[in-house]
């Protein structure tokens, strides 16, 4: 199956969440609960989208909304300046719902 075959999910399944997260978590309890957040958001359909095959753009958009992409990234430069261990404790929530 060619990759432009592969049907997207729709962004507007996560449109409410968009502007939920309006300030990046400061500690890191806060960065892992946030994380819990996306991860309760993400089971709601991730063994339906897992049977269809869909395209995770939507969800990407999601994490991107949360702020944990920036999790690791210099302070300096917007990000959360938290170490590798939080980065890998925020994996493995999210990884809870949707791996």
């Amino acid at each position: 199956m060619s990759q432009s075959s592969v049907p997207a999910t729709d962004p507007a399944v996560y449109a409410e969440y968009q502007t939920t997260w309006s300030n990046l978590p400061d500690t890191e309890e806060a960065w892992i609960a946030r994380a819990r957040e996306v991860s309760k958001v993400l089971a709601k359909d991730a063994a339906q989208r897992d049977q269809e095959n869909k395209s995770p753009r939507a969800e990407v958009a999601l994490l991107k909304h949360s702020g944990l992409t920036k999790l690791l990234g210099p302070e300096k430069y917007g990000g959360g300046e938290q170490p590798w261990s939080v980065g890998y404790k925020a994996i493995r929530e999210v990884a809870k719902a949707d791996g």
